[in-house]
């Protein structure tokens, strides 16, 4: 049976029953009565979908909880003799910033399918998620939906963006998915989205961390190896635009010989695909556009 038969209703009825559950963490009405548990009853999801909570944010939490209290019950499920968090871990740790001994919960009983369901998207649903964060988040979402390995994912994805013909099923079931979860679109996922993974260090942790915008990252990425460790620190210690990352980068790069150093085909090439677009070509001055659309013509032949 092919995938969208075998997990695409599947995975539409978890996701509507993750979104009911979801819902009483909004404006919904709850899956279940509240009740109180102690904070040592309740243990943290081993396989949070978040990776990074930021210091401040936290801090910022506990001070709202310890004069006005949690006002939105976590979610829990049973676990032995203790209770694990599918969501709100982010208000359990604040709550033991802020000194509480105990949290409202509402405890659901979930599959271990349904709990990775309902804790990524959850997450999604979160205004302060990084980038990363929201690609792995979509990539767990996607496996389940393809019936794929995570890490497959990407690279299936690719195929089905090159020839969708070969995959009408699966581009179906990932159109459908993509609509439930609202935003972009699946392929703009694959172009805007899945470069993130590829991010090289330091970059790679400053975005995992929630430090630095994904944007600011590609630019940075763009710039000399050499500039990078640099960049990323400063970027992330005064809170640089992206105007002023370009800004630094073309500074550093023009008062840093060792560090720009002669133009490469690589880095030629990378320039040129920034640089190339439709819509900038039509924009061109008649005269620019028909030698620039000559020289790629003769380009493509030497490269044939």
């Amino acid at each position: 049976m092919n995938a969208f038969g075998r997990k695409g209703p599947r995975l539409t009825n978890l996701l509507e029953r993750a979104q009911s559950f979801t819902a009483q963490d909004g404006t919904g009405a709850a899956p279940a009565a509240p009740q109180t548990l102690p904070l040592d009853l309740i243990v943290p999801n081993p396989r949070q979908p978040r990776r990074h909570f930021d210091p401040q944010q936290l801090q910022d939490l506990a001070v709202s909880i310890a004069e006005r209290g949690v006002l939105q019950p976590i979610m829990v499920r049973p676990s032995g003799e203790r209770f694990e968090i599918v969501f709100g871990e982010r208000r359990y740790r604040a709550s033991r910033l802020a000194g509480r001994r105990e949290i409202p919960v509402i405890v659901q009983t979930v599959s271990d399918e349904e709990f990775e369901v309902i804790a990524t998207l959850e997450n999604l649903q979160r205004a302060d998620l990084n980038r990363f964060e929201e690609v792995t988040g979509k990539l767990t979402l996607l496996a389940r939906t393809l019936s794929l390995d995570v890490q497959d994912v990407p690279a299936h994805l690719k195929q089905m963006r090159a020839n969708p013909q070969a995959h009408p099923e699966d581009v179906q079931v990932t159109e459908q998915l993509f609509a439930q979860l609202g935003g972009e679109q699946w392929v703009s996922f694959v172009v805007n989205g899945l470069p993130v993974l590829s991010l090289k260090e330091p970059m790679r942790a400053a975005v995992e961390r929630g430090e630095l915008a994904y944007s600011k990252a590609l630019l940075i990425a763009r710039a000399p190896a050499a500039l990078h460790a640099e960049l990323v620190a400063e970027a992330v210690a005064q809170g640089w635009s992206q105007a002023e990352v370009r800004a630094q980068i073309r500074a550093r790069q023009s008062s840093s010989p060792a560090a720009s150093g002669p133009a490469t085909s690589g880095d030629t090439l990378r320039e040129l695909r920034r640089q190339l677009s439709p819509a900038r070509l039509a924009a061109l001055p008649e005269k620019q556009r028909a030698r620039a659309e000559r020289l790629m013509a003769e380009l493509g032949q030497l490269l044939s």
